[in-house]
């Protein structure tokens, strides 16, 4: 009897402890904030690998970043509304960080770029509404307290009269460097 006992037990422990894990993820995962953030980059070459689509965040307020992308963000606006985002200031308040998630795929680029899956069934109309240049499109994110985000779904919407006006404006140069002048000895 108390061996049929000890595998009955045996057998429940690890289920009940998958059940645990799998029930504190899922409540994890419900928690934080939405977002919709923009998103660009799309290589025509390598867009559905699979059935993921690896796209470049867009966004709005880090136009003028220098080479190195941050590892952090500070998302600032009404949730879902992204109305911008800033380099987290040391001492400075910041509701909503969001952190690079360093055991992604892309690592400490992760706030840079990120991949979803499309099922096979939406795989051609999602392909063509990345093309489709009227469209923007937008991978709505969850952001937890602790700074992890996670991609929930892709969005897409007719872009603006704001939006086309930046997209459409010429993009000015730099002015070449000034010539080094040389030195005889």
């Amino acid at each position: 009897m108390m061996r049929s006992a000890a595998r009955i037990f045996a057998f429940i422990l690890p289920i009940a402890g998958l059940a645990a894990i799998w029930g504190w993820t899922d409540y994890k995962g419900r928690q934080g904030n939405d977002w919709l953030v923009p998103i660009a980059g799309y290589d025509p070459r390598d867009l559905l690998r699979g059935h993921y689509i690896d796209f470049t965040y867009d966004w709005p307020g880090l136009e003028d970043l220098d080479d190195r992308y941050p590892l952090a963000l500070c998302l600032e606006g009404a949730s879902p509304v992204l109305e911008r985002v800033t380099a987290p200031v040391p001492g400075a308040d910041c509701p909503y960080p969001v952190k690079a998630d360093l055991s992604s795929i892309y690592g400490q680029g992760s706030l840079e770029r990120g991949r979803f899956y499309v099922p096979q069934t939406q795989a051609k109309e999602t392909e063509r509404k990345l093309f489709d240049n009227d469209l923007q499109g937008y991978v709505r994110i969850r952001q937890r307290e602790d700074g992890h985000i996670t991609p929930l779904e892709l969005v897409f919407e007719p872009i603006t009269d704001a939006q086309r006006a930046r997209r459409d404006a010429p993009v000015e140069e730099a002015p070449p460097p000034p010539p080094v002048p040389i030195q005889k000895s």
